[in-house]
């Protein structure tokens, strides 16, 4: 394939990698080379975004997907769904969703939350439930050639909540069954709402919220202030909130006397306020309980509502779960994902978590999980970052890590489960964030004292006409290098908000070459600026925009080019496009840094490059322009060979 026809493809990481070994040329859809416009820019979109998308395109539904979908179709679709028809390939659903596909082809769209789908995609039928999209794809004449599939899997989400009503259900029965009563205090309005057993053994009314002086003036007098300070206690924060008592209760109705065991626990907020008092109350005047059971049930429900908030969470978070008392771990898909091992053997804290830590971070997590198993000091909270270095692949990623521990009634832990969330991304931007302060600093600090410099010069100098214009000119120099510095900086916020349009208009290409390399042939006569005759055509544009691509190419050019050296301008047309070719004499970039030489802060590592200022931002910039008059940009060079830059966009 055409490098140049096929930039598209780029990226994309294992599913970037099949798509482009494919071959799509014996394909229904035939070689990407020639494939529809739209279809290109989908596939680019696709395989640059970490959400699943799957693309079906033609009257067969061709499949093409990315990273992100791919654990959609497990192993037992994936990686034969490539190029492949959605029809065979969804040959257990087809009758569902193949109608669907027909209409979204017509200009429909459909969208469903939490829908079921039987999927066979490991061997055997699996209840599969996802959030998703079906959109068509329209190509450039405006048909409807394809369907994109944006979708979520929400199966784990689905299986968390039906596992809450399931532990609800459960509780309610273990309490209904162990005859409890329950109760739930607001602090700040010192009123509590109790279940009706509660209420009939403390004579109560059926009013929703009581005075808990109502309450307390039922608690046999002997016992009621150290009911009080039990409760006071547990309201003050050192206490950590636990409430645990028993005493008896007469009701004022028939003087029935009852021995309670009260078991609660208060919350606070951020500032060690409490917000919320609420327990269980059990009759234990006789010898039966069931306590234990209710206790186990409630366990149950913290459990899966913990479940549940996790997995709410983003695609690339993966969960862990430790049990205690039985020693063992288990990581979900993401998880093993994060910590770099592709088997889905039995993991363990000592074989795997540990061993899958950074060295420099191992001794460090360590000792704060040794804190995390001690109730007193963090009450089981977990909130940690941390880097892991792939057991197989041997990357580094930053994760950030939380979870809880959970303890049984003698404060010892017993399960210990949360999430990792990879913000290896994040990490780097912070990186690149701090890298990119030190350089605006450092860039702007030396025409600073450059401008210093010649300002405390010119009086002393303002009597000869010739030393005070070169200082002026210097003076100036200095001042268009700061703004040059400042406005690549501005534009990069202009287009990241969005706030960068295109003004388009038609003009000769050639005459906007010659202008700007008029501007650099007055400015600067250090380099010889050749341009070989362009045909006369013209082209739709943004004529200012697409001329500060010329000049940041023409003026890195010169930068990185030694004095006196050729600078060859060309231009062409070839079809649709038109073509724009800068090629200098310069130190050249090595092969690595040309893949990234776009990237936003990007600077090429060369010695030669050291001291020639700039904030990497122009490359950037014209990249970015570029693309949005849907053109291309690249870069053809060796170190100590020279660098040819070459743009291409549509003639209109």
């Amino acid at each position: 394939m055409n490098r140049d026809q096929t930039d598209f493809l780029q990226g994309g990481g294992e599913m970037g990698s099949l798509i482009r070994a494919y071959n799509w040329a014996d394909s229904p859809i035939g070689d990407p080379e020639q494939w529809d416009a739209a279809l290109k820019s989908m596939v680019s979109m696709m395989l640059s975004t970490h959400f699943p998308i799957l693309i079906c395109w033609g009257t067969e539904y061709i499949q093409l997907y990315n990273d992100a979908f791919r654990p959609i179709n497990g192993t037992n679709k994936h990686p034969q769904a490539l190029g492949g028809s959605a029809k065979d390939t969804y040959a257990e659903i087809w009758d569902t969703i193949g109608p669907m596909f027909k209409k979204v082809r017509t200009g429909e769209t459909y969208g469903f939350p939490n829908f079921i789908v039987p999927l066979n995609r490991n061997g055997y039928i699996e209840q599969c439930y996802f959030d998703f999209s079906y959109s068509p794809v329209k190509s450039s004449k405006g048909i409807a050639e394809g369907v994109l599939v944006i979708c979520k899997e929400t199966t784990t989400q689905v299986k968390a909540i039906n596992s809450i009503s399931e532990a609800k259900a459960e509780l309610d029965f273990a309490i209904e069954a162990a005859e409890l009563g329950t109760w739930d205090l607001n602090p700040l309005t010192q009123k509590f709402i109790g279940n009706d057993r509660l209420k009939s053994w403390f004579g109560l009314t059926a009013d929703s919220e009581i005075d808990l002086s109502k309450a307390t003036d039922v608690i046999a007098e002997e016992d009621r202030q150290r009911v009080l300070d039990a409760i006071e206690k547990a309201m003050d924060y050192e206490s950590g909130g636990y409430y645990s008592i028993e005493y008896h209760i007469i009701n004022p109705n028939n003087d029935q006397v009852r021995l309670v065991r009260a078991k609660g626990k208060a919350l606070f907020n951020e500032n060690k306020q409490v917000t919320r008092f609420s327990g269980t109350l059990q009759d234990i005047t006789g010898e039966h309980t069931a306590l234990s059971e209710a206790k186990d049930s409630n366990h149950r429900l913290a459990l899966a509502l913990e479940q549940a908030r996790l997995s709410k969470m983003t695609a690339k978070m993966g969960t862990f779960d430790m049990d205690l008392k039985l020693g063992t771990l288990e990581w979900d898909e993401r998880c093993r994902v994060l910590f770099g091992i592709s088997h889905h053997n039995t993991v363990s804290y000592e074989n795997d978590f540990l061993p899958g830590l950074h060295p420099d971070d191992r001794e460090r997590v360590s000792n704060y999980i040794k804190d995390v198993y001690n109730k007193e000091k963090t009450n089981g909270d977990y909130d940690i970052e941390y880097r892991t270095v792939g057991a197989e692949d041997g990357q580094v990623r930053w994760v950030k890590a939380q979870g809880k521990a959970y303890f049984d009634a003698e404060a010892k832990p017993t399960r210990f489960i949360g999430s990792v969330l990879d913000i290896t991304e994040q990490k780097h931007d912070e990186l690149r964030k701090n890298d990119f302060i030190g350089m605006v600093s450092h860039e702007l600090k030396t025409p600073l004292t450059s401008l210093k410099a010649y300002m405390q010069l010119l009086p002393l100098k303002i009597h000869d006409v010739g030393v005070a214009k070169t200082i002026i000119t210097k003076v100036e120099s200095q001042i268009r290098k700061m703004s040059t510095l400042i406005n690549g900086f501005l534009d990069v916020s202009r287009l990241e908000s969005g706030k960068i349009s295109l003004e388009m208009s038609r003009f000769f290409l050639s005459g906007l070459i010659d202008e700007m390399i008029a501007d650099f042939e007055m400015l600067m006569a250090t380099h010889q600026i050749i341009h070989h005759p362009c045909p006369a055509f013209e082209v739709k544009a943004d004529r200012d925009k697409l001329g500060s691509v010329i000049t940041n190419l023409i003026g890195n050019a010169i930068k990185y080019s030694p004095s006196g050296s050729k600078i060859e301008i060309s231009c062409e047309k070839e079809g649709n496009m038109a073509t724009v070719k800068i090629k200098d004499e310069g130190i050249g970039i090595k092969k690595e840094d040309t893949q990234r030489l776009f990237e936003r802060f990007f600077r090429a590592d060369n010695k030669n490059a050291k001291t020639i200022s700039g904030f990497g931002i122009g490359l950037y910039l014209s990249a970015e322009i570029v693309k949005r008059h849907h053109g291309t940009i690249k870069v053809d060079s060796s170190p100590n060979q020279g660098s040819t830059f070459i743009f291409s966009i549509p003639v209109g």
